[in-house]
């Protein structure tokens, strides 16, 4: 055996008498005197040889070892593989509840919350601030207050009452919900534009909360398309503590509001920040309080078929 190999086998042996001294002092009251004494020998031989450098010594003792804690107290030692399956079940577990009542991941899938979110964004949702749920239901254990005018939130599509609210919109219309969504649980990002008892209308794309204009401001305007009509408008929009840009392609009758929809109780109207291309309260109806799962905190990564958008990461979402 050569020195390398000694070492080696000494740093390993080391590690099993700590293993095996620990294992004893557990659970020495289960074991009688003369078994005890058996497995303290095998551990006092063991760690004279790890003293020398004869390899095929501690070699033999270490087997030795080995073979009395299997035969003394082989019910109490945990395998290898016992080990593992128990870490990864732990760490399952926290992950699980850290999902459940704290944070969870959420991709953007589309572009209706551009320029402040771009589809390939991860971002983290902050499920603790509006209150604690219990996992797999609506139902929450603790309510910390609803949503404010401008949060980012995701929530559960409101799959029956976007269904009723769609049939009362004329046909052409109707095609602003995705089929998908009425068919199966998915969840959406948008911004909280009202919350119960507002008055809301958006007139030349400009939205009005009981009667007053949010402020706004013009930042740009991005020439393309048939004969040079404008692509798009940006502009800086305030609403509560949230400053953030919104654009749209010009001023589409589909998606204004020219009369007041009053938001219910607990429910919250929501719109997206791209607002001629975007599903939302304005389309399907609003979204009902316990069907919100959190705020958007922070973009943890961002990429798409170009790459990773390395500017984008670690910006936190106003």
């Amino acid at each position: 055996m050569s020195a390398s190999e000694v070492k080696r086998l000494k740093k390993d042996g080391k590690r099993f008498v700590k293993q095996a001294e620990k294992l004893l002092k557990k659970h020495r009251a289960k074991i009688n005197d003369a078994l005890a004494k058996q497995v303290t020998d095998a551990i006092e031989e063991a760690t004279a040889a790890i003293e020398g450098d004869d390899g095929e010594r501690l070699s033999k003792a270490l087997h030795r070892l080995d073979d009395v804690l299997e035969k003394n107290l082989g019910r109490y030692r945990k395998s290898t593989f016992r080990e593992y399956v128990e870490a990864i079940g732990l760490a399952v577990a926290f992950a699980l509840i850290l999902r459940a009542f704290l944070v969870e991941a959420f991709i953007i899938p589309s572009a209706s919350m551009e320029p402040t979110l771009q589809e390939g964004d991860r971002l983290f949702v902050n499920k603790f601030i509006y209150g604690i749920r219990v996992p797999m239901t609506t139902a929450r254990l603790i309510d910390f207050g609803p949503p404010e005018h401008g949060d980012v939130i995701v929530f559960v599509f409101p799959r029956q009452e976007a269904a009723e609210h769609t049939q009362s919109l004329p046909p052409h219309r109707r095609g602003c919900v995705d089929p998908g969504s009425l068919r199966e649980e998915k969840d959406y990002i948008k911004r909280v534009v009202g919350v119960p008892g507002d008055h809301i209308k958006l007139v030349n794309n400009v939205v009005y909360i009981n009667d007053k204009p949010l402020p706004t401001q013009p930042i740009s305007q991005t020439v393309g398309g048939h004969l040079g009509f404008p692509f798009h408008n940006q502009q800086a929009e305030t609403n509560g503590d949230h400053d953030y840009v919104t654009q749209n392609f010009g001023n589409d009758a589909n998606f204004a509001l020219s009369e007041n929809i009053v938001v219910k109780p607990d429910h919250v109207f929501v719109m997206g920040d791209n607002r001629d291309n975007s599903s939302d309260s304005r389309c399907w109806g609003q979204v009902p309080m316990h069907n919100i799962k959190g705020r958007a905190m922070f973009i943890w990564l961002s990429s798409n078929s170009e790459g990773i958008h390395w500017e984008r990461i670690g910006q936190m979402i106003d």
